[in-house]
């Protein structure tokens, strides 16, 4: 992945919630359309994707997918910490509009 800056985090982003979005909407702006297969024989989905939903109590909610490579001997590692272990899926930078208040 492209490497990320603190100063790119937009100021305003002020809660854990936001800043999962935030993530999430900029990974799948640097994945540009990137698919994985997820289930055997089922076609292809989104490595990540954010969307907007209504779900069954009437919320709008963000809907986050991500399908996120994994180095199998960091995951197992007993010194580093787990989100350590993920791998990049890109080299490209999120879209200039997320990087900016």
């Amino acid at each position: 992945m492209a490497a990320f800056q603190i100063s790119e985090l937009p100021s305003h982003i002020n809660t854990y919630e936001r800043l999962a979005v935030w993530a999430a909407m900029s990974l799948q702006s640097a994945a540009n359309g990137l698919q994985v297969n997820v289930v055997a024989g089922g076609g292809q989905a989104p490595a990540v994707q954010v969307q907007n939903a209504v779900t069954a109590d009437n919320q709008n909610r963000f809907v986050v997918a991500m399908y996120l490579p994994v180095d199998q001997d960091a995951l197992n590692s007993s010194t580093e910490k787990t989100w350590m272990a993920t791998k990049e899926i890109t080299s490209s930078a999120p879209g200039a509009n997320l990087l900016t208040n």
